[in-house]
C-alpha cells in the first residue's frame, strides 16, 4: 500500500466528521444516522494517521496495515457503542472499572487499547525497519563522498595563491 490511500482515507474521514457536525445544525437536530459519520470518521482519521506515520519508503508493511485495521475496528466498535448506548446514565448507572459505562468504553476502548497496536507492530517489524550493516556502510560511504566534495569545493573557492 502506498501513502496515497491513507492520505485519501484521512481526507474522507475529515469530511465525514465535518459532515456529521454540519448535520447537527439542521432544524430539529442531526438525524440518528449522523452519528455514524462521526464514528467512522474518527476511527478512519486515527487509522489513516497511524498508516501515514508507519509508512516507510512510500510503503506500509503488512504488520503495520494489520495494526491500522485493528485500530479502526476497535475504535468503530468502542466509539460506536459509546455513542449508540441509550442515555440512561445517572446516580444508579452501571460502572465499569470504577467509571460510568460510556466513559469507560471511550477511555479504554478508544484511548487505551489502540495504543498497543502500533508499538506491537513496530516491535514485530523492528529488524526489517532498522538499518543493517549494508545500510550503515552505504551511509558512511555517502558521508565520505560528501566530505570529499566539500573539500574540493573549498579548494576551488579559495583565492589564487592561497594555500590552506
Amino acid at each position: 500500500m502506498t501513502a496515497r490511500l491513507p492520505l485519501a482515507a484521512l481526507v474522507l474521514s475529515c469530511v465525514a466528521i465535518g459532515g456529521a457536525y454540519a448535520l447537527a445544525f439542521l432544524p430539529g437536530g442531526a438525524p440518528p444516522w449522523a452519528a455514524w459519520g462521526l464514528i467512522l470518521g474518527s476511527a478512519g482519521a486515527l487509522a489513516a494517521m497511524m498508516a501515514l506515520g508507519a509508512t516507510r519508503n512510500g510503503r506500509l508493511r503488512p504488520v503495520a496495515l494489520v495494526a491500522c485495521l485493528l485500530t479502526f475496528g476497535v475504535v468503530v466498535i468502542a466509539f460506536g457503542a459509546a455513542l449508540l448506548l441509550p442515555a440512561d446514565e445517572g446516580p444508579g448507572a452501571r460502572l465499569l472499572l470504577g467509571l460510568p459505562l460510556r466513559t469507560a468504553i471511550v477511555l479504554y476502548g478508544v484511548g487505551l487499547v489502540p495504543l498497543l497496536f502500533l508499538p506491537l507492530a513496530y516491535a514485530a517489524s523492528f529488524d526489517a525497519d532498522t538499518l543493517n550493516e549494508d545500510d550503515l556502510d552505504r551511509v558512511r560511504r555517502a558521508a565520505r563522498e560528501r566530505e570529499a566534495m566539500r573539500g574540493r569545493r573549498a579548494d576551488a573557492d579559495a583565492p589564487p595563491g592561497h594555500t590552506p
